[in-house]
């Protein structure tokens, strides 16, 4: 486990070096953090896992005898990438919004056959038109083609019942 200053990022690595020491007639190692025998060549601390530096004769290297205390620390090594790492955010991709012609055309045509069948139909077969036009205009900065076709649909087909309906009532009153 990589050993980390307060305030440092989790995405630096800080490599300690490591100390020279003379043990039983063989050359060895400490590890700076710990004070514990390391051997040449390993790369991680057995003792308190932190990563050891590769470079023994570094002028940065605590000599055996120096005051036990805060060891020198080289300045933190960025961590490159690694090759599986997402990308970086993408913008979200920009909807254009619905008419507003168009909704009002769907909802006075569901309106003309709920609660106001003559005026409802009216508005939507109205704003049913307006709307696909200012949609064909506006260059595909405006959407909701399907809204504004549905409004037509239920607008029309109310004005043809209420036609209807009006004929229907002009032959039984002449009966």
């Amino acid at each position: 486990m990589p050993y980390l200053f307060p305030g440092q990022r989790s995405f630096w690595i800080v490599t300690l070096p490591i100390i020279r020491h003379q043990h039983q007639g063989r050359r060895s190692m400490l590890c700076p953090n710990c004070r514990a025998a390391v051997t040449r060549g390993q790369r991680f601390c057995d003792n308190c896992g932190i990563r050891l530096g590769t470079d023994v004769t570094s002028p940065e290297v605590q000599p055996l005898n120096a005051p036990i205390g805060q060891p020198t620390i080289p300045p933190p090594v960025p961590v490159q990438p690694d090759a599986y790492q997402s990308q970086p955010d993408m913008y979200a991709p920009v909807v254009a919004p619905n008419s507003n012609m168009a909704i009002i055309s769907l909802v006075a045509g569901i309106l003309s056959w709920v609660a106001l069948p003559l005026i409802g139909a009216l508005v939507a077969v109205i704003c049913g038109h307006l709307a696909r036009r200012e949609i064909r205009t506006s260059g595909g900065r405006l959407t909701g083609q399907g809204l504004a076709l549905a409004g037509l649909i239920l607008g029309y087909i109310q004005l043809v019942l209420a036609a209807l309906a009006v004929c229907l009532l002009m032959v039984f009153a002449l009966v």
